[in-house]
């Protein structure tokens, strides 16, 4: 039994020998192929369906246009549509509570009869004196703004009346303005005399170069000697002479 184990062995070793001598190269090159990748420590897989170098940067840069457009997007307010009544009334609600003067502009910029209506509808007596005090300084101010506020100022008066006269602060406001209309209308009268002899100066200055700009019409007068005057008398005359004779003779 112990010489027959031998044998086999010695018949199972030598066939495991011409097995590795018949083995491709094929099989040998990848073999070394592997034992040189885990020596090194990087594994490296040639894979046919991976995009080229140029194909990652074209798609690197189409990522990077779509980012740019939507943070553009996002930036860029949108004007199309304009501010709609709700809005106006939370930001004006806003801008009274944390007494934003720069917010209340902005809402004063609309001019909207219908917006500026229903926002003003919208106010507690106590944001409607707040929103009074500030209009009253913006027309103390005589800026460009206060044509923006009047309307504003009108509305508030005719829909709050009743609750701003309940207030005493409220009325040292409306003196205030009573005053400042006062002072602004005695101007009208000055400004209308003013305002006439303007018109009617520059009238003058219009016709004078009116009358500068016109064509003017050269008068031509021609000298005639007496004789030629004499003798296209004459021949005047003979002429006449001889018509009538002329007739004298046909009848």
């Amino acid at each position: 039994m112990g010489k027959d184990l031998e044998s086999k062995a010695k018949v199972a070793s030598n066939k495991s020998r011409k097995a590795k001598k018949k083995r491709p190269a094929s099989d040998v090159d990848h073999a070394t192929h592997t034992d040189f990748e885990a020596m090194d420590g990087i594994l490296v897989e040639d894979n046919v369906n991976e995009p080229t170098m140029g194909e990652k940067l074209a798609s690197l840069n189409l990522l990077e246009d779509q980012k740019a457009e939507s943070h553009v997007k996002q930036e860029s307010p949108s004007h199309a549509n304009p501010p709609s009544a709700d809005s106006v009334d939370i930001l004006l609600k806003q801008a009274l509570h944390a007494d934003d003067h720069a917010l209340l502009l902005d809402c004063l910029y609309t001019q909207d009869k219908k917006v500026i209506v229903n926002s003003i509808s919208q106010l507690r007596t106590s944001d409607a004196i707040k929103l009074l005090h500030f209009l009253i300084s913006i027309i103390q101010s005589r800026g460009a703004i206060v044509a923006c506020a009047l309307p504003w100022l009108k509305s508030l008066v005719l829909q709050h009346a009743s609750g701003i006269m309940s207030q005493e602060s409220s009325l040292v406001a409306l003196n205030s303005l009573y005053q400042i209309i006062e002072s602004r209308v005695s101007t009208f009268q000055s400004a209308l005399q003013l305002s006439s002899c303007l018109d009617s100066h520059f009238a003058g200055v219009v016709d004078d170069s009116l009358e500068e700009n016109e064509k003017i019409v050269p008068v031509i007068f021609e000298d005639k000697d007496d004789s030629d005057e004499q003798e296209s008398e004459g021949s005047t005359e003979t002429d006449i002479d001889g018509n009538e004779e002329g007739a004298f003779n046909e009848d």
